[in-house]
C-alpha cells in the first residue's frame, strides 16, 4: 500500500456518520473526496482558488464539503469545532505554480491552531524535494516528537515519496 492508501485507513478508524473533520490542504481533492465519504462533514481548506475549484470539481456529488479559500494558518477553527481529524498534504499543487507552497511557518501555525479542536487524529504528509520542503518537515518532525502523544511515520526509499505522520490524539498518554 502507498503513503495515501495507508493514511486513509488509518483515519477511517476514526471517522463515523458524526465525523467533522478539516482537509487542510485541498489540492485536487483526492483527501477531500475520501473524507467526504465518510465523514458526516468536511471543511476544506487551500490558499489556491485553482485548487478549491479542482476539488470541487472532484466532489461535485457531495454536499457535506465546505470549502474555504484562504491559509490554512489564520482559519480561526473554534468556528468549526469539534474537529474528529485533520489531514495536511504539504508541498504544491500538483501542475500547477510551484512556487506556492506549504511552508513550515504557515504549516506549524495552522497546527497549533487547530489542535484544541481536535479529538481524534491529524495526519501531515511533507514533501522533502521542493524548495523549503525540508525545512517544513523538520519543523512538523518537531511538533510531533513534541506533542507527547502516539504517532506512526511512514517513510519509503523512492525520491519523490513523502514522510507521513499518523498522529492518534484519541488516547493520552
Amino acid at each position: 500500500m502507498n503513503h495515501k492508501q495507508l493514511a486513509h485507513l488509518f483515519m477511517q478508524k476514526f471517522l463515523d456518520e458524526t465525523s467533522n473533520v478539516v482537509d487542510m490542504t485541498a489540492g485536487n481533492g483526492h483527501d477531500t473526496l475520501f473524507l467526504a465519504q465518510h465523514a458526516k462533514h468536511v471543511t476544506a481548506i487551500d490558499i489556491q482558488a485553482e485548487a478549491i475549484r479542482s476539488a470541487q470539481e472532484r466532489t461535485k456529488e457531495y454536499h457535506n464539503i465546505t470549502y474555504l479559500n484562504q491559509s490554512h494558518d489564520l482559519v480561526d477553527y473554534a468556528l468549526l469545532a469539534p474537529i474528529t481529524g485533520a489531514i495536511y498534504n504539504l508541498g504544491f499543487l500538483p501542475s500547477s505554480n510551484k512556487e506556492i507552497i506549504t511552508t513550515a511557518l504557515t504549516t506549524i501555525a495552522s497546527l497549533h491552531r487547530i489542535l484544541p479542536y481536535v479529538d481524534k487524529f491529524i495526519v501531515v504528509s511533507c514533501y522533502l524535494k521542493h524548495d523549503g520542503g525540508y525545512d517544513e518537515y523538520l519543523a512538523v518532525k518537531n511538533f510531533v516528537e513534541a506533542l507527547n502523544k502516539p504517532y506512526e511515520v511512514l517513510e519509503y526509499e523512492t525520491p519523490l515519496s513523502p514522510v507521513t505522520y499518523l498522529i492518534d490524539l484519541s488516547n493520552s498518554q
